[in-house]
């Protein structure tokens, strides 16, 4: 994936400090891909986790953050499972957003090399669907979400592996409200960004509501001390 973004060249720096606070909802899923369909995204400083078969873990979220956030913007991310040493951690290869201003913070925070997507929300009183678009080109469709599910009280902390100059860092994001197991269906375009993501097998969906807090980098000592 080409990190072409710099924010060296941006002409303003408009993005609010580390660490953002984000209201809103995401669905988010988890599936088993080829492993060799993945592999050239992962940058040398981590490995893939394969599992047998030929496989690794996948996963997908598209979230929307609304009032209260520190920014409201909708995302989408995509990764692998990853280690680095032998600490095992997801590692984000897309992410894309819908405002400037979280792209232009998001790499200079965090290094993620965020794009410029758009996202066409339907909302009804059955169901919730997102279209997210690469410019003209459709990336992936999520439909038949529940508009009404039951959501249970969840708290978690998301620790995924980021590559920095000077080796990896964690990036954490401490997450609280609610969620459920719940089924929808999400459509690849076949030749958008996220083909290599095609699933095999069944995928697992949730649907969660609530908050999360993003904190700064945290740097890792070597992948040597890691092991």
């Amino acid at each position: 994936m080409s990190h072409a973004f710099n924010p060296n060249t941006a002409l303003t720096r408009d993005y609010p400090p580390a660490p953002w606070m984000l209201w809103g909802s995401a669905l988010a899923a988890s599936f088993a891909i080829r492993a060799e369909a993945v592999v050239a995204l992962v940058p040398p400083a981590l490995k893939l986790v394969r599992v047998p078969g030929g496989l690794t873990m996948g996963f997908l979220a598209v979230c929307r953050y609304g009032p209260g956030s520190t920014l409201e913007y909708s995302e989408l991310i995509a990764g692998v499972l990853t280690r680095y040493g032998t600490r095992p951690g997801p590692y984000v290869t897309h992410i894309a957003v819908d405002n400037p201003r979280s792209q232009r913070g998001g790499y200079a925070l965090w290094r993620l090399p965020k794009q410029l997507w758009r996202f066409d929300w339907e909302f009804d009183p059955v169901q919730t669907s997102v279209q997210v678009w690469e410019g003209i080109r459709l990336v992936c469709v999520i439909s038949g979400v529940p508009a009404n599910a039951r959501l249970w009280p969840m708290r978690t902390r998301m620790p995924f592996l980021q590559p920095v100059d000077d080796g990896v860092a964690l990036l954490v994001g401490d997450a609280q409200g609610r969620v459920a197991w719940k089924p929808w269906r999400l459509q690849l375009n076949p030749d958008g960004p996220l083909a290599a993501f095609k699933p095999v097998g069944p995928l697992l969906t949730t649907v969660a509501r609530g908050s999360v807090r993003i904190e700064p980098l945290q740097p890792l000592s070597s992948a040597t001390d890691e092991s």
